[in-house]
């Protein structure tokens, strides 16, 4: 596990649970009301530092090495699922997902990134920029989804638009405009669950208005 500046206190505390839990394997002798104790100690430890964030430990725990990604947060919690595999002009669309999906027996179209978890991950998936042709792929689905009278789910992990020439050359900032300019007319819920940035973030909020 990976833990933030603030959370040494939440460190501290499970170094101690490794520590009692490897006493108990070789000890062979049951220690359960002392994991409990200090799994209690954990829980109250990280609600206390948790509702007393301020701004710049909220974009860090926005960053959180260890935070929940698409591929989990899907696995988890969707059924039923149609992954639609889009192919831009160009290039093959890596990094965003798309799809339709089942929570608690609704139907409902799903979009977003797939960061990675690792280097060579990231490096496969853009580092979690779009260019255009994801722009266009998330614009399609959300029409889809309109056509059909679908809810819509984003859920967005993005430093940002790739800045480079190339997706300049093949309209970056066009692609944004249509995101924009589009007007969705269907029930909307975007999911902050990682790390963003503006560009993304205000093409797929058009469509919760």
């Amino acid at each position: 596990m990976n833990f933030l500046d603030f959370e040494k206190p939440v460190e501290e505390l499970f170094l101690e649970l490794d520590r009692v839990k490897a006493a108990e394997h070789e000890s062979h002798t049951s220690m359960q009301q002392k994991v409990s104790e200090i799994e209690y100690k954990i829980r109250d430890q990280q609600k206390e530092i948790y509702s007393n964030l301020t701004t710049w430990q909220r974009i860090q725990v926005s960053r959180h090495p260890d935070r929940l990604i698409r591929f989990f947060i899907s696995s988890i919690s969707v059924t039923n699922s149609l992954s639609f595999s889009v192919t831009g002009i160009l290039k093959t669309i890596k990094l965003l997902f798309g799809g339709l999906g089942e929570i608690d027996g609704k139907t409902y179209m799903l979009i977003g990134h797939q960061k990675g978890v690792n280097t060579k991950m990231r490096q496969y998936r853009n580092f979690g920029m779009p260019n255009p042709e994801g722009y266009r792929k998330a614009l399609r689905l959300m029409k889809l989804a309109e056509k059909f009278n679908k809810p819509i789910v984003t859920l967005i992990d993005t430093p940002g638009a790739y800045p480079g020439e190339e997706a300049e050359a093949r309209g970056q900032g066009e692609a944004i405009a249509r995101n924009l300019d589009a007007n969705g007319r269907v029930e909307s819920s975007c999911s902050l669950y990682c790390y963003w940035r503006r560009s993304f973030w205000w093409c797929l909020r058009h469509w919760c208005w």
